[in-house]
């Protein structure tokens, strides 16, 4: 093994093992945060492996308002699908004919919400 001079740089170096067991490949990029080597995941997400967090590589055309905006409704759309699930299991489990219209309208504003978002996305 390797000398190592702290147990998170062992963790870290750990870390970096699993994502390439994983499939993803190690970049020459480092993170800007804390200058660890980027990994593209099998999704093509890109992450640091010391910061857990995602990071975007912007061309120098890309304007940086525009891959946020994007960042942000990938987000937004990742939330919306965890709340459908939730309303999903609520209405699953509801007996009240009040409660189950309710929620009900909820679901269908928030699949709007969905429609639009990929919508938005899609034109990007």
């Amino acid at each position: 093994m390797f000398p190592f001079d702290t147990l998170s740089e062992k963790r870290k170096i750990e870390r970096m093992a699993d994502l390439l067991r994983s499939g993803a490949t190690m970049l020459s990029q480092p993170c800007p945060a804390c200058s660890t080597p980027l990994f593209r995941m099998p999704s093509g997400e890109i992450w640091c492996s010391s910061c857990n967090k995602r990071v975007l590589i912007l061309k120098e055309s890309e304007r940086p308002a525009k891959a946020l905006g994007l960042l942000l409704l990938e987000s937004l759309e990742d939330s919306l699908m965890s709340k459908l699930e939730t309303i999903h299991e609520k209405i699953e489990d509801e007996n009240d004919i009040e409660e189950i219209g309710r929620l009900s309208t909820i679901l269908s504003r928030m699949l709007d919400a969905l429609e639009r978002i990929r919508r938005i996305r899609s034109t990007r």
